[in-house]
């Protein structure tokens, strides 16, 4: 299996950290035009920015809409307190949709840019006219907002190129690899919250597999680990899926799951493979789980889950001699 490819930033991050970087020189524009009453909510967005950076690195896309909202309040009060329609500042419009919309899945770009209504607001209260035309001004901003959100269309990320060497499907276990989980987690992460639903993940590891793969070579260890795989996919919920990320390792996700249950479905996994001989051997499993939300962040956790499975396997008693006459399972 390859190496699995670098987990892309969360868009609420990005977001984040174009939001500080974008009130920051809408400040000092603001400074540089002699508009210093329009740099005082240029500089509140600026910290609004740092705020949601830590936000997004704490409590992942919590808050994120509310933080988008505010940037068009105060991009609205900026331009207001720098000459409304007609002020040069109005440039930072399209700039501000772009950055909102940029690496957004278009399901929420109504939520991104459906706030730029607010922005227009503010300005009609400053200015009932519009800087002299209603029409005009009205049809100004939605052309402003329309060309940032058509640049949005060209900042999408080609694909990786090493997309096409990627090994999704492990060929031994027939389980999707670990190149697809990150991927999967992100989205029932994103499920889990929108639900109010708990997600739990389950790491297990097969204890002294080294030891197996010595004695039985590559082939017949390779069938240990399907042998397991297919226990651990009958002990998946309705929705639950199996990753194999390492020779001797496999991630059960279970939406639904609340952190006890998902321990339960690990003692019955662990009691079912050590039921029985598998491939001449008795093989003992160490387990580790974690839960969304009590864990927010994706890396926190599988470490989480990963770090109890290898105290679990600290703890393990020495492997049994193997059993060369035992009929393989």
């Amino acid at each position: 299996m390859t190496r699995p490819p670098r987990r892309r930033r969360a868009p609420a991050l990005l977001r984040a950290r174009y939001r500080t970087l974008f009130f920051l020189a809408l400040t000092v524009a603001a400074l540089a035009l002699g508009h210093r009453a329009a740099a005082v909510p240029a500089a509140l967005g600026a910290l609004a920015g740092f705020a949601s950076i830590r936000v997004s690195l704490t409590r992942g896309s919590d808050l994120a809409h509310s933080f988008v909202v505010a940037d068009w309040l105060l991009l609205g009060l900026a331009l207001a307190l720098s000459g409304g329609a007609d002020s040069w500042l109005l440039g930072a419009v399209p700039l501000l949709a772009m950055g909102q919309l940029a690496g957004a899945a278009r399901g929420e770009w109504p939520y991104l840019v459906g706030p730029a209504l607010s922005l227009l607001i503010v300005l009609a209260i400053a200015d009932p006219s519009l800087g002299g035309s209603r029409a005009g001004g009205v049809a100004k901003i939605g052309v402003l907002v329309a060309g940032g959100s058509v640049a949005a269309t060209r900042l999408k990320r080609r694909p990786a190129r090493s997309a096409p060497h990627t090994v999704k499907v492990d060929v031994s276990t027939g389980l999707w690899t670990s190149a697809c989980l990150e991927d999967h987690l992100e989205r029932s992460m994103a499920a889990a919250l929108a639900e109010h639903l708990p997600l739990s993940v389950v790491c297990v590891r097969l204890e002294h597999y080294r030891d197996s793969r010595d004695f039985l070579g590559a082939q017949r260890s390779e069938e240990l680990v399907r042998a397991v795989a297919r226990r651990a996919e009958r002990r998946l919920c309705a929705d639950g899926r199996a990753f194999r990320t390492g020779p001797d390792s496999l991630v059960l996700v279970l939406p639904g799951s609340p952190l006890a249950e998902a321990r339960e479905t690990a003692a019955q996994l662990a009691h079912d493979v050590g039921a029985s001989l598998i491939a001449g051997r008795r093989q003992t499993l160490a387990t580790g789980a974690s839960s969304f939300p009590t864990v927010r962040r994706l890396e926190d956790l599988l470490t989480a889950a990963q770090a109890e499975a290898g105290r679990a396997a600290d703890e393990a008693p020495p492997a049994r001699p193997p059993l060369p006459l035992a009929a393989a399972q």
